[in-house]
């Protein structure tokens, strides 16, 4: 988990439209969590629509020789539904373990440890779509291209927009900003999540399918690096009513080993029970 700047200032508005209140001009306050920039934060209008995006969690290993045409597809998925479906390929478990070279690099973090542990059955290659009856419940690749498919035709119960902008005076600082409007209402607590991923990672990999089948040079791509929030998130609402918003601002010290260029700050809202309420890969801005 990645560490923030300066002291906790939490402040949450939820507003919701009660009989005899006066009309709220601007919905939108913020809940600023450590934020150190010098200009204020950017806002948001509240959405009134858009569409529902999928996290697609590839739980894989370099020592994972299966693991690559689940990669593969994972790839594909993200590129047929181009900024909807979100990859998040997570090291974990024996065949992520350090060994001699070259698998003598430890992808795993203690974001992609807590995801293993949370799963109902654990091997490689294996995954889940926007967690779907709970964190534990895992899809074979077999199921992956359906389930995506059926995920994109839901209306979501929340909308997410925000931006990842790098401070301009302080070079190491990046400040993420995240909003969401509840389109319908939610029981019990949300949580919001934040989780770093990085591409173009060339190290080895196990592949069955190649010859020679270690292969010295492999892209790994949408790697899970670790988190500003934890990997579960942190809660930003209870039971959020329908048009409610919320906004999150954050500024973290930016991991010199991860290239930016190549990096994505994932949101992944979710419910009660641990199921994806909509995510987002937030934009970078210059």
């Amino acid at each position: 988990m990645m560490f923030l700047r300066h002291r906790l200032t939490p402040f949450l508005a939820i507003v919701a439209l009660l009989a005899g209140c006066d009309v709220i001009e601007d919905p939108i306050v913020p809940l600023t969590i450590n934020y150190s920039g010098e200009a204020e934060p950017p806002t948001f209008s509240p959405l009134t629509s858009g569409p529902q995006h999928v996290l697609l969690e590839d739980f894989t290993a370099h020592q994972c020789g299966n693991c690559p045409p689940a990669g593969e597809l994972a790839e594909q998925l993200a590129e047929d539904n181009e900024g909807l479906v979100h990859v998040l390929a997570i090291h974990a478990g024996s065949l992520a373990a350090v060994s001699d070279a070259p698998f003598d690099t430890d992808w795993t973090n203690s974001e992609s440890n807590a995801f293993w542990s949370q799963l109902s059955f654990q091997l490689n290659p294996i995954g889940r779509v926007n967690r779907r009856s709970g964190p534990a419940e895992i899809v074979s690749p077999n199921n992956w291209t359906a389930l995506v498919g059926q995920e994109l035709a839901l209306t979501p119960a929340a909308h997410l927009q925000g931006a990842v902008i790098p401070d301009p005076i302080v070079a190491a600082d990046v400040h993420v900003h995240t909003h969401v409007t509840f389109a319908e209402a939610v029981s019990g607590e949300v949580r919001l999540a934040l989780l770093i991923s990085e591409s173009h990672l060339i190290a080895a990999q196990l592949d069955y399918g190649n010859d020679p089948e270690v292969i010295l040079d492999f892209d790994h791509k949408h790697m899970l690096r670790g988190s500003l929030s934890g990997p579960d998130g942190l809660v930003v609402a209870t039971d959020p009513a329908a048009g409610s918003t919320v906004q999150l601002d954050y500024t973290l010290v930016w991991n010199p080993d991860w290239v930016q260029e190549n990096s994505h700050v994932l949101a992944v809202l979710t419910n009660a029970d641990g199921e994806v309420l909509n995510s987002l890969d937030l934009p970078w801005s210059p």
